[in-house]
Parts: C-alpha cells; structure tokens; sequence
C-alpha cells in the first residue's frame, strides 16, 4: 500500500480546545493528510462518526463534558465488534492510571503532549496502515465467502444432478435385467397357458370327453397345475423388480430358495442367449442345508441375478457357473464362481466403484456397486478371489437369522364350526370363486359388489369373517376393512389382492394377506388360525 492511498484516510479530531483542533489541524495538512474534521463537542462523537466515517479518531483525554476514556468508551460499544477503528488518545498527564484506563476503554494508541510532529506522522500512518490492511482483509474473506457459497450451491445443484443421474441409471438398469429375463418368463407362461387353453378346448370341442371321468379329472388336474406354475412365475417376476419401500423390515429369508428361483429366472442370459451367440453355459447347485439369514428377499434375489449376468458376460467362450452355500460359524456363505476370464489385480480394485465398467457401452457400471450396497446394508461382507484366465469367485457372507425365543410346543388353532362370511369382490368370476371354495367346506356365504353394499350389510347383520378384495372402485378393500373395524373392532378381516403394489406389510386392520390366485388350501389355513377371533367356545387347540 503507498504513501498516497495512506494519506486519503478520513481523521475526526476531537478536542474541547479550538486552539489545539486548529494547531493538530495545520500539522496535518503539512504531513499531507487532506481529509481532517473537527469536533468540539465529544458529547456528539456517534452522530459526527456516523456523518463522516473517519479512518481514524484522535481525541483528547481531559474534556469537561465528556472526557477521552468514556467517548473511547462509547465509540466501541456503538461499532461491531470486529470493526478496526484505530483511536489514538492525547493526553498532557503523566498520570500512568490514565494511560491503563484509556487503553482498557479500547484506544489504540497513547501519545503524550506536547508532541513531535514527526513522531505523530509515523503513528498515524502505522494506524491508518493497520486499518485499510484490515478492511482488505475482509473485503478478501467476504470475497472468500461469497465464492465458498457459491461452489458450494454449484456442488449441491451438481450433486442433485447427480443422484437423479444415478436413479435414471439404477432403473435402466433394471430395465435392462427385467427385459433379459422377459423372454423366459413369456415362455414359462405359454407353456402354461398351453396346458389350460389347450385341454379346455378339448373339452368344449367334444362333449363326450366329459363322460370319462377319469380323463375329465385328469385335464382338469394338468390345467390346474399349470395355473399354479403360471402364477409362480408371475410372483418370482413380481417380487424382482418390486423396489424396496421404506416401510420394507428385514425378515427371515431362505437363501437356498432364493437361488433355486434365480437360476430359471435367469435362464434367458445364461442359456437361451449363450445359445444364440454360439455358447454353452451351464449352471450347477452345491447348495447345503443352512439357515435363513436376515434381510430383503427382494434385494438378495436381485444380487444374485446380476452376479450371474455378471458371470455370463465374463464367459465369452461358454462354461460354467457354480452357486454355492455353506453355514460357516454364525453366519451363511454364498458364492457365485464362473470359469471365464477374471479380472487383473487393478480391476477387482475398481470393479466395486459406481460408474466403473469394462463392458463399454453395454454396461452401466452400477451392477457391482448396488451388489456392495445391498450386501453391506445386511450387515454382510463381500470377497472377490479372481485372476487372468483363472475365472472369478463372488464369495458373500451373512449373518443368519437368529430367531426369538419361543415356546417349546407350537398351538395351532382350528375352528370346529362352520363360518358366517361376507365375500366382497367387484369381479363376479372371482367373488363366485372364493364363494365356491368356503361353501365347500361347509361355511355359509354372503357376497356383495363393493365396499359401500358391504358396509351395509355389516351395520345390519352378523358374520365371524369379512372377505374382501383389495383394489375396487369407490372404496378399496383397506377402506373397507378401517371401516369395518370402526365398527366392529373385533371382526376379522381378510384381504386379497393379485396387484404387484399391494401393501409391502400388513396393514392394521387386516388380520391377513392373500394373494391371488387363491387356492382352496391357502384359504383354508387362513381359516384355520381364526380361533382367537370367533370365540372361545368355537376354537380348540390341535
């Protein structure tokens, strides 16, 4: 900083003595200091101060109306705490309590009178020094700030860019294994629907078929397994890309089974693809007796998939995979070993980071990285043994379930009388169904169209059980069932549903969950566990 922008600072003299304003005054313009103002009255120092916003205060110490140390005193309390304002203080007294006084009030500098001229131009110019330096200071850090906020909105808007980048990404790629396994399933479907559309009609074209009755029951006996078998596909299907909700808890889940439902699954990549690309990929099962382990089926079952695209993608020339399961100490190791390429040191490195792919355009680079996820989020560990032309083992591990205490002999409940229900469906065909199956174990059955219909005949007669369907127009079945419960609290409730987004847990005023197709069998031993509902008289233990 040089001399002239030094000598633009702004001084506010202050003194009782015009006489001694107008000698300080003359000394400073012989030093060059252009920018003086007088003030006689230290009573008025805030409002001068705030007229003139001086660089620099110099005051006199002795002043009868208000002396130096309380206009000190005052000038400090009115500015912000982190103002450098340099005040420096004349005094003719010798008195060294004065000085002590001063500097506690808040003065900067003492100088004693008479003073040197030269003397008071090097205090001046060190003070007035100290207080552009300062404002730089903070003209710099404000400066600072405002960049530090502004890359830290930039950040936020890039991060959200992101995140939204991530999730687009995430659901192509479960696109992406959902129209792979697509092809599968529509095969697995029509084979079923073969089944049932092909001895129906058999059945409608010759009406003689009907008089053998062993032949009429064994049609219907094939085309009600292949209903079966078309409905576990669309539940394996279901439960694969239905995402995690919040509300999702973690339960016991049979690891085995999850892996006997991913490999036909997946069998579009790892066979029917393979085949038409020119390899032949097997799939093989050590799968030893183990526990349930604690988490998300829906996660676990998607891991699985990708490790095994994963592993066909990595067996260029066919081979290959092998799914294992062990009980190691407390916990369950699952591995996914395939016999193709593997993976450089420097690539198992990287292979867990988002975004980070070796199969170019045809990767998200997202697989890896939300297997990590999901296996840390089950408190699991995730262990990658691969090398050039060695092949590539996937080995996870974790914790089993650990079941809570319960009593030594299970009590099941079963009704020894036969029911009153209301069924509630707006489908005709699948209210006579459900009907069809209770009127066949003996319960007495009355049926209505739709929640408003079925409130109705709650309000004004009696049932042990209330049916109800889950999506209907007006009033869906969960409407139904808090209405209900509003004004029976007791009354027991079933829900049946064929959607996808049926509720994740079971809502409160549902007693239990029924998914359609419904068989005779899953209705019956829904039945069965309603003891506690209908009565003492009407439950024993068997």
């Amino acid at each position: 900083m040089n001399e002239e922008t030094l000598r633009q600072g702004k001084i506010l003299m202050v003194d009782d003595e015009v006489s001694s304003l107008c000698l300080l005054e003359n000394v400073l313009h012989r030093l060059r200091f252009p920018h003086v103002r007088k003030l006689t009255d230290p009573t008025r120092i805030i409002e001068e101060f705030d007229a003139y916003k001086p660089d620099l205060v110099i005051t006199d110490i002795e002043m009868p109306e208000m002396d130096g140390i309380e206009l000190v005193e005052k000038l400090r309390g009115h500015l912000p705490s982190d103002t450098c304002l340099p005040i420096l203080v004349l005094t003719g007294s010798s008195n060294p309590k004065h000085k002590r006084r001063a500097l506690a009030a808040g003065a900067t500098e003492i100088m004693a009178k008479p003073f040197d001229a030269a003397e008071i131009q090097m205090r001046i110019r060190t003070l007035l020094l100290t207080r552009f330096q300062h404002i730089e200071i903070q003209n710099y850090n404000h400066e600072l700030e405002q960049k530090v906020t502004d890359r830290t909105a930039a950040l936020e808007c890039a991060l959200a860019e992101l995140r939204d980048s991530q999730r687009q990404v995430v659901q192509q790629e479960r696109f992406r294994a959902f129209g792979e396994m697509a092809g599968g399933v529509v095969h697995d479907f029509n084979n079923a629907l073969m089944s049932i559309i092909g001895y129906s009609e058999l059945l409608l074209q010759d009406d003689t078929l009907a008089d053998d009755r062993d032949l009429l029951r064994q049609y219907l006996k094939i085309m009600n397994t292949a209903g079966r078998d078309a409905s576990h596909v669309v539940s394996r299907l279901r439960d694969f890309y239905r995402p995690r909700e919040e509300s999702d808890v973690f339960s016991a889940v049979e690891v085995n089974r999850l892996i006997e439902e991913v490999v036909p699954l997946t069998k579009p990549k790892w066979h029917d693809h393979a085949l038409e690309t020119g390899r032949a990929i097997r799939i093989e099962l050590e799968l030893q007796k183990i526990p349930p382990v604690l988490g998300n089926g829906s996660e676990l079952r998607e891991i699985f998939t990708n490790l095994i695209f994963n592993a066909v993608d990595a067996m260029p020339d066919g081979g290959t995979i092998t799914l294992r399961s062990e009980l190691i100490a407390d916990a369950v190791q699952i591995e996914v070993a395939d016999t193709g390429t593997g993976m450089t040191e420097e690539v198992r490195q990287r292979c867990m980071e988002p975004f980070f792919s070796t199969k170019g355009e045809k990767g998200t680079g997202l697989g890896l990285a939300m297997t990590f996820g999901v296996i840390r989020r089950h408190s699991g560990t995730l262990d990658i043994d691969t090398a050039p032309s060695r092949g590539t083992t996937f080995r996870i591990t974790l914790p089993r379930f650990q079941p809570a205490a319960r009593e030594s002999a299970e009590v099941r409940l079963t009704v020894d009388r036969r029911l009153r229900v209301l069924v509630v469906d707006d489908e005709p065909a699948a209210r006579d169904v459900v009907t069809q199956y209770l009127k066949g174990d003996g319960h007495r059955v009355v049926t209505a169209s739709d929640g408003g219909e079925a409130i109705q005949r709650v309000m004004s007669e009696h049932f042990d059980l209330v049916i109800t369907d889950y999506g209907m127009p007006g009033m869906s079945g969960i409407q139904l069932a808090d209405a209900v419960r509003r004004f029976d609290r007791a009354k027991p409730v079933f829900l049946l549903t064929g959607f996808a987004h049926a509720p994740a847990q079971q809502p409160a005023s549902v007693d239990c969950v029924l998914k359609k197709p419904l068989v005779p069998d899953e209705l019956r031993s829904a039945i069965q566990m309603l003891g506690k509902y209908v009565g003492e008289p009407a439950a024993v233990a068997g």
